[in-house]
């Protein structure tokens, strides 16, 4: 998968250049990244759970324990993660950076990279912007 990794490495960071933020804004009803309220963690994947959001969109959710506390981490569409091949497992030892908010009463994390064994995903830019929102606009400014 080195390819794949350097593929998917390059293209993120080009997004995270090129795509301007007007462009890749959030919708109201999505939980905004709080760049101040960032963390890394290590954990292990324990589930992997597909939710529909209200547009109908299907996106990616990991269960991972860190220590002895269960988060939810919420990754991106599974769209997105198909694009690049990029599969996670049960088991899987993960280093997420991303952001801790509050959603519906809950703590859960936005992940913004995530890098388990030799490989490293870019989901957001630096500012919290998904590169997933601007590549669904077809990649125009």
């Amino acid at each position: 998968m080195g390819f794949r990794k350097s593929l998917v490495i390059t293209f993120a960071l080009a997004l995270m250049w090129l795509a301007p933020p007007a462009v890749a804004q959030q919708t109201d009803e999505a939980p905004k990244y709080d760049v101040k309220a960032e963390v890394i963690v290590k954990g292990t994947v324990e589930e992997i759970k597909e939710v529909t959001n209200p547009k109908g969109q299907v996106g990616i959710y990991l269960m991972v324990k860190s220590g002895a506390e269960i988060l939810e981490v919420r990754l991106c569409p599974n769209s997105f993660l198909k694009e690049f091949e990029v599969v996670f497992n049960k088991g899987d030892q993960l280093t997420i950076t991303g952001s801790k908010v509050k959603v519906e009463e809950k703590q859960v994390i936005l992940a913004r990279q995530i890098e388990f064994g030799n490989n490293k995903i870019t989901l957001r830019d630096p500012q919290g912007v998904p590169v997933w929102t601007w590549l669904t606009k077809g990649g125009s400014k």
